[in-house]
């Protein structure tokens, strides 16, 4: 096809040595009387591409094989009436504009019909001017609606797009969040090992806590990656001190205490470990107040902190550390029951004591 090919309006074959314009728009009129038909096709004829038929069964087969754009409906015809033709094309075709024709004692019968979908209605005999502007009209509505739904197509397949690029880099945020977490889990086991496995097994209770006070999907999975990293700031202890086997000197002790605030320094500069913060800062606060490092008090403290509190010193007490055996649980519990509102939140201690949280 040459260049200027490509430019001529769209054609089709119907006699030799003759074409047809197949960019006109189509029109049906229906009708049982043969002459305001053939009026209708003679007034439309060398604007449009023109078929007719003799009743609403013929006209909507019709319809099937050849789609039309509007459709010039008797309302007055035998067998299937045009208020109930009406209603058949709205439902197969419901883009196609209908125009009615009525006669003498139909008129409101076509007004009340305008509630079924009818574009509009002349009666006859209907003035030629009339018929070409309520069609040019009802075109222009038809034509209107599709350029309007392929704007909507357009914007909701923009929509879809833009779905699709969030979801990707949501999911992109979560793996490089995953690979922060897994990055500094791994710092931590190689400083110290013992503080990489407990970490893994905070974690884990600390889950079953925040489930067992009903928290969301999205809170318990802060929890846990907090709950993952919450003794990072450890890597910036003394090893002599993080693995000694004794008592620990004042001295020392002031050194340990400084790991929340070095934790929390280390994430801060990672925007997506942010909900990690108050965990990792405030992990070793107190109920009464007596805690480190800011002595925050009760629900000063928070939740997602007092849960990893409480999950930090059970499995504390659950192994052996480099200056004790484990604890047996019956120990365990007493030292809940008796740190319950002083060390511990209350409300947490009660849920373990119930059964609610298994410590196995």
């Amino acid at each position: 096809m040459t260049h200027r090919a490509a430019h001529l309006p769209a054609c089709r074959q119907v006699e030799k040595g003759k074409v047809e314009n197949t960019d006109k728009k189509r029109i049906l009129v229906i009708d049982d009387e043969m002459s305001p038909r053939e009026s209708v096709k003679l007034v439309l004829k060398d604007k449009y591409i023109v078929s007719t038929a003799s009743g609403a069964a013929e006209g909507i087969g019709h319809m099937t094989q050849n789609p039309v754009d509007l459709v010039v409906l008797d309302i007055q015809m035998p067998g299937m009436d045009g208020i109930t033709a009406l209603q058949e094309i709205k439902k197969r075709h419901p883009e196609t504009e209908v125009v009615l024709l009525t006669a003498y004692g139909t008129f409101e019968r076509a007004k009340s019909a305008m509630r079924f979908g009818a574009f509009d209605f002349l009666e006859k005999p209907f003035n030629n001017d009339d018929m070409i502007k309520v069609v040019e009209r009802g075109l222009k509505r038809k034509f209107d609606g599709e350029h309007l739904r392929m704007e909507r197509d357009e914007l909701l397949n923009k929509a879809r797009s833009l779905e699709d690029q969030v979801s990707n880099a949501r999911q992109n945020i979560i793996m490089s969040y995953e690979g922060t977490v897994k990055a500094l889990i791994m710092t931590i086991d190689a400083k110290d090992h013992y503080t990489f496995a407990h970490s893994e097994h905070v974690a884990r209770l600390s889950t079953l806590i925040a489930d067992a006070l009903g928290l969301t999907k999205n809170v318990k999975d802060k929890i846990k990656n907090a709950a993952s990293i919450h003794d990072i700031g450890k890597i910036g202890i003394d090893e002599n001190i993080l693995r000694k086997k004794g008592p620990l000197t004042a001295d020392e002790f002031s050194e340990i205490k400084k790991h929340p605030g070095i934790g929390a320094a280390i994430v801060q500069s990672v925007p997506f470990l942010e909900d990690a913060i108050p965990v990792i800062l405030y992990h070793h606060e107190k109920y009464d107040g007596t805690g480190y490092p800011e002595g925050l008090k009760g629900k000063e403290i928070p939740l997602n902190a007092r849960i990893v509190m409480v999950a930090d010193a059970v499995d504390a007490m659950l192994n052996a550390r480099p200056y004790r055996d484990s604890l047996p649980m019956g120990t365990i519990l007493s030292e809940l029951i008796n740190n319950a509102g002083t060390q511990f939140d209350p409300e947490i201690v009660d849920l373990i004591l119930k059964g609610k949280v298994s410590l196995k």
